[in-house]
């Protein structure tokens, strides 16, 4: 079966690669799926630093936005480390939660409302948001565990340096009114050693991730399974907090391509600020020693690839062509009700 070639043009999908090689398939998409893929991956990474810890510059990701919002009663554990008390568990559980567009593209989400008469409050924008836009149409389920052993490098003092091993496992699924879906799971696991209240972080993570697009029958799109590892550095002083990514990941698709991707540089910034890295290179080194280099920038959505002009798409898994929190690459999106409003 010949299936979907070129940018699957709906709010939940992005960039395919289908599991039977299509000439209209183009190298272009398949380098623009992985890194889309590579997004991901890092959205679904949680570090519990970035909501509970004071002094960490990593911003929310979108995976515990999402969780957090549609999980009425999160669980959470604590543990005691030279004194003081740390986040060590968080786990978040979700059904059915709707998506909804609100301001610049971006999306907030409200879990299933209880009946009028079980004496549950109903969910509520949290503070300052304001209220939610019209629905998208995209439904989220899915589960979000991690867990964190937080020890001391050095005898336990003031400044003494702690190491914070983090694992975390995720299965989320986005599915549209038509019956299609994309799927993200898989398992992210990070190291990383900080004095309390400094203000630098450096971390190591290990990806091993796969985000799949389907139809309304179930059957596969297209697919990319990430593995391997990147070092990552945070940038607290930047307008916008950052972080630059470096390191190799393997790369394979549905119809059994493998490549090596290697990262030099990625710049991310918040998804509500950008939705696609800013600066740095992803080099994709196919089986038979092809080369592709993308470079993104200098400006947000824009890129070349092997030194042509790339016009980035918006971020894939948004309604309103601006993700889950994303900015629009290129400019804001268009008035409610035309090309890239939700509801498509």
């Amino acid at each position: 079966m010949k299936l979907k070639a070129g940018l699957l043009a709906t709010a939940l999908f992005g960039v395919g690669c289908g599991a039977e090689k299509d000439p209209g398939i183009t190298e272009q998409q398949s380098q623009l799926a992985v890194a889309s893929a590579v997004g991901e991956a890092q959205s679904a990474d949680v570090p519990l630093g970035s909501r509970f810890l004071e002094g960490l510059p990593l911003e929310v990701r979108r995976w515990e936005h999402e969780g957090y919002q549609c999980d009425a009663e999160p669980e959470t554990a604590k543990v005691e480390v030279c004194g003081q008390s740390f986040p060590s568990e968080l786990h978040l559980s979700w059904t059915d939660c709707q998506a909804r567009t609100r301001g610049r593209g971006g999306c907030g989400w409200d879990r299933p409302q209880p009946p009028p008469d079980s004496g549950t409050p109903t969910s509520q924008p949290p503070s300052g948001e304001g209220p939610r836009g019209e629905g998208t149409g995209i439904v989220s389920s899915g589960s979000v565990d991690v867990v964190t052993a937080i020890t001391s490098e050095e005898e336990c003092a003031e400044n003494a340096p702690l190491r914070f091993e983090q694992q975390s496992t995720h299965d989320i699924t986005h599915t549209a009114t038509d019956g299609q879906s994309t799927k993200m799971t898989g398992s992210i696991a990070s190291v990383s050693v900080r004095v309390p209240g400094a203000q630098t972080l450096s971390r190591t993570v290990t990806f091993d991730t796969t985000r799949t697009n389907l139809d309304a029958q179930g059957t596969v799109v297209d697919s990319v399974h990430l593995s391997g590892t990147l070092e990552e550095t945070f940038d607290p002083d930047a307008a916008a907090p950052t972080r630059t990514s470096h390191g190799t990941l393997t790369a394979t698709l549905a119809d059994g391509s493998v490549s090596t991707v290697t990262q030099s540089g990625i710049v991310r910034v918040p998804p509500s600020v950008c939705a696609w890295p800013i600066a740095g290179t992803q080099e994709r080194t196919l089986a038979d020693g092809t080369t592709h280099t993308l470079v993104f920038g200098p400006e947000c959505g824009q890129a070349t690839l092997d030194g042509e002009t790339l016009d980035l798409p918006s971020r894939p898994m948004g309604p309103g062509d601006g993700g889950f929190g994303g900015k629009r690459p290129g400019g804001p999106p268009p008035p409610r009700g035309g090309p890239g409003g939700g509801g498509r």
